[in-house]
């Protein structure tokens, strides 16, 4: 759980830093004003550690999302905008990768820390692919 380990604490979504957000969104399916306010809001993302219990929170402004998962293990997850998917995390090469399945789309997320900043490439695997990035801060 290295990798996990040096995401514990709490990030700063840099939006002026973030790359095709709004297309992505699109892509996986969320409603034009949920892709408006996910821009333009003040993010944070929690990571933390319990045993074998990771915790990755993610507050705004108006909303939070909490999810709660075991390395490896498969497990259902509610999406912000209510959508259903099977998710499982992994660590790979560095990284910590999530990939999503779902019954309109599948998407896979990396994320992993590069010069000080966590950095979270989304791709959805729709047709054609559509991916973004959004890099955070320590707060």
């Amino acid at each position: 759980m290295p990798v996990v380990q040096s995401l514990v604490g709490t990030w700063k979504i840099d939006n002026a830093a973030t790359e095709n957000l709004g297309a992505y969104l699109e892509a996986i399916g969320l409603a034009g004003d949920m892709i408006e306010g996910a821009a333009q809001a003040e993010t944070y993302v929690e990571w933390s550690v319990n045993g074998d219990k990771i915790t990755q929170t993610m507050k705004a402004k108006d909303n939070s999302h909490e999810t709660t998962f075991t390395l490896g293990n498969e497990f259902s997850e509610t999406l912000v905008g209510g959508k259903v998917c099977q998710t499982t995390f992994t660590e790979e090469g560095g990284k910590l990768v999530r990939k999503q399945k779902g019954s309109l789309y599948n998407c896979t997320t990396t994320i992993e820390l590069i010069g000080g900043q966590l950095i979270e490439t989304r791709t959805c695997e729709s047709s054609p692919p559509v991916s973004c990035v959004r890099k955070m801060i320590r707060a």
